[in-house]
């Protein structure tokens, strides 16, 4: 006969559903978090290839609300996991994967698919991220590019240690890093 999980409590006075539950909620609420994310990133670089400086803009607000979103279901998450580590003998540092182990056997192909998701658009959001990043800093590099060759000065462009290019706008002491 197979031993019983250690996770199989609700956590907290006003928990809905068992822990198990509750966990396959989160993953699914992070993952639905990540997406939408992935979606504000792809607007973002459509605005940016077609040069709709106020749709940008406007997304880089929507980008920040949605990033406290993702930030936030990870936090409950995380704070879900801590519940379940003490039962289930395990670290605050152990992995999902690690802990995926701990569940019922039944349990632990779906919420091995959601780690694997979450892992996977994860991932797919940070590089989709780095590339709205290089796009913008590529833009702000041309827009420079056009000043100097209407206004022409002798400033020489100064470079970080990490070599990005780094552009200081005249009249103004904000530094901005490409």
């Amino acid at each position: 006969m197979p031993t019983p999980s250690p996770i199989r409590r609700p956590v907290g006075p006003r928990s809905s559903g068992s822990i198990q539950e509750q966990v396959v909620s989160c993953l699914r609420m992070e993952i639905q978090e990540h997406g939408s994310l992935l979606a504000l990133f792809s607007d973002q670089q459509k605005a940016i290839m077609q040069r709709e400086s106020e749709r940008v803009m406007m997304l880089l607000d929507a980008v920040q609300r949605q990033v406290d979103s993702v930030q936030k279901a990870r936090q409950y998450r995380e704070m879900l996991m801590a519940q379940i580590a003490p039962r289930s003998k395990v670290t605050r540092t152990t992995s999902l994967s690690e802990l995926v182990k701990r569940f019922p056997p039944a349990l632990q192909p779906l919420l091995r698919s959601l780690v694997e998701e979450l892992l996977r658009i994860s991932d797919h959001v940070r590089r989709k991220a780095n590339q709205n990043q290089v796009l913008l800093a590529r833009s702000i590099e041309v827009i420079r590019d056009l000043l100097e060759e209407l206004t022409p000065t002798n400033s020489a462009r100064t470079y970080e240690n990490d070599g990005r290019v780094k552009i200081s706008l005249s009249g103004t002491t904000a530094v901005y890093r490409s």
